[in-house]
């Protein structure tokens, strides 16, 4: 099977902007402020479909129920759901702080959704912006609380100023903001199970509040898990001096590697599907199955089967490029 290219679902929301459309070329309708764009989604809240080739307007849910083995490999346990929620998030002001549950937790309050561990990759930061992940040493549940009710929550959390190429990786239980110009790629369980702690007195586009989900998500929190920051790469070996590696993330859910070229990325055939995000710059892929070939620019994402053979990444732009690897760690 060749690498599959996805319709974005591009979401509106109260936080958002238009960096979407203004840094990464995604069509936005209308005037609204849209915060996030579903580059590939198996959830029931909004399902992908193939964008263009042979499998266009195949639904990413029926492809995984027909050719799972195709697109993943035979090692996956014959009941696994596709595994990731894959998104570009424009962070224009900030959003709630929240927490997401683990597994256990979420079946418990949700039924039938997986717990959230997620990855931020922040592409852009403007000046000013502000990540929160964890909780300040020592903040006990009833500090929150106290700080809840008076409405001064960000005295409790731990922040830092973002930069680009930061990369904060997020457990469940981990309580988390971004916002105030903050363009960023996110990897994730799919999931969309997300307790609201406090929303900075705003109001949503009805003129209301938005629901707040207190009880259940200081029962998410895990304690004292503290604060978190950037992580620090581990260089990864090339097959190409023209390619310079690293290791962000590796959790049981996903592992990211981002690469950086200045010609050409090989990447023998491993076995098992890959997602690839283009976080600056312009590369083509080439795939053995089907003599495959495309160039994919900033903003864009593709889904490279297992059956797909090895492949082949070239930066075809004046710069270098950036891309993101996203895989499953077997």
């Amino acid at each position: 099977m060749q690498p599959l290219v996805f319709e974005p679902y591009l979401r509106p929301v109260v936080w958002g902007g238009r960096s979407l459309e203004q840094r990464l070329g995604k069509k936005l309708p209308g005037e609204e402020r849209f915060g996030e764009s579903w580059e590939l989604s198996a959830h029931p809240h909004h399902v992908s479909r193939v964008a263009e080739g042979p499998w266009k307007g195949t639904k990413l849910t029926d492809l995984w129920e027909r050719h799972r083995n195709e697109l993943a490999g035979s090692k996956l346990p014959e009941e696994a759901k596709f595994p990731w929620l894959i998104k570009f998030l424009d962070c224009h002001e900030l959003l709630s702080v929240q927490v997401h549950p683990d597994d256990a937790l979420a079946r418990q309050l949700l039924g039938d959704e997986s717990g959230k561990t997620e990855a931020w990759v922040v592409l852009e930061a403007a000046p000013g912006s502000r990540i929160y992940a964890g909780l300040k040493s020592g903040t006990t549940r009833a500090d929150l609380e106290r700080h809840l009710d008076a409405g001064t929550v960000a005295e409790c959390l731990h922040g830092f100023t973002p930069r680009p190429g930061d990369c904060v990786f997020l457990p469940a239980g981990t309580v988390h903001a971004v916002g105030g110009g903050v363009l960023l790629a996110e990897v994730q369980q799919s999931s969309d199970a997300t307790f609201r702690l406090f929303d900075w007195n705003r109001v949503g586009p009805d003129g209301k509040p938005r629901p707040l989900h207190r009880d259940a998500a200081l029962q998410s929190i895990v304690w004292p898990s503290g604060p978190v920051s950037p992580v620090s790469p581990t260089p990864l070996p090339t097959t190409s001096p023209e390619a310079n590696g690293e290791r962000l993330v590796e959790c049981r859910y996903f592992r990211i590697d981002r690469y950086r070229l200045g010609g050409i990325l090989a990447i023998p055939a491993p076995g098992k599907m890959s997602v690839w995000m283009v976080l600056d710059g312009e590369a083509e892929l080439r795939a053995e199955e089907g003599g495959y070939r495309r160039a994919f620019e900033t903003g864009q994402t593709v889904l490279v089967p297992a059956s797909s053979g090895p492949i082949v990444w070239r930066n075809v732009g004046t710069n270098l490029a950036t891309v993101l690897a996203v895989t499953l760690p077997l």
